[in-house]
């Protein structure tokens, strides 16, 4: 009798062990589905592609001594490129120059409406396209005026209307 009931309560408990790995596992599958839907959420969030006209000028600042003076003078050479996609906190740009990672550009990014948005940012990725005949660029926000922030939010929130098109 003593027997049967050990017997009993092994079953029991390996039972109870194989239900709780099965609701682990399934816990586990729930938890990847929905990071995978907010990893979806995030991405959508946080970039929009461009799929109408917008124009970017980008502006390379150059900083130089003359010879004899110890004075420096910036200045801003000119380079074309196309915007990829925009978010608030930076935007992708196409170029035929690369550009060093933590190198700063200036852009002036003329959105719908022939409203721009001025900004400062930070190269934080490039990736050659040989295919393309130039290289992709990640730029991160550092400086934007509060008034451009405003056209940037307002360009974002009609994406995000309009899907985009």
């Amino acid at each position: 009798m003593q027997e049967r009931r050990t017997f009993i309560r092994r079953q029991v408990d390996r039972d109870l062990i194989q239900r709780y790995h099965a609701l682990i596992q399934r816990i586990q599958q729930l938890e990847t589905r929905v990071g995978e839907e907010e990893s979806r959420e995030v991405r959508h969030k946080r970039r929009r592609i461009i799929r109408h006209l917008c124009h970017v000028n980008i502006g390379l600042p150059i900083r130089y001594c003359s010879d004899k003076d110890d004075v420096w003078t910036v200045e801003q050479l000119p380079l074309k490129g196309r915007l990829l996609d925009l978010s608030a906190e930076g935007c992708a740009v196409f170029t035929h120059q690369s550009f060093d990672i933590g190198q700063n550009i200036n852009l002036d990014i003329e959105v719908s409406g022939g409203k721009h948005i001025r900004a400062t940012g930070a190269i934080r990725w490039t990736k050659h396209l040989p295919e393309k005949g130039g290289f992709a660029s990640g730029v991160q926000f550092l400086k934007v005026n509060k008034d451009d922030t405003k056209v940037l939010t307002q360009f974002l929130d009609e994406l995000d209307r309009t899907i985009g098109l």
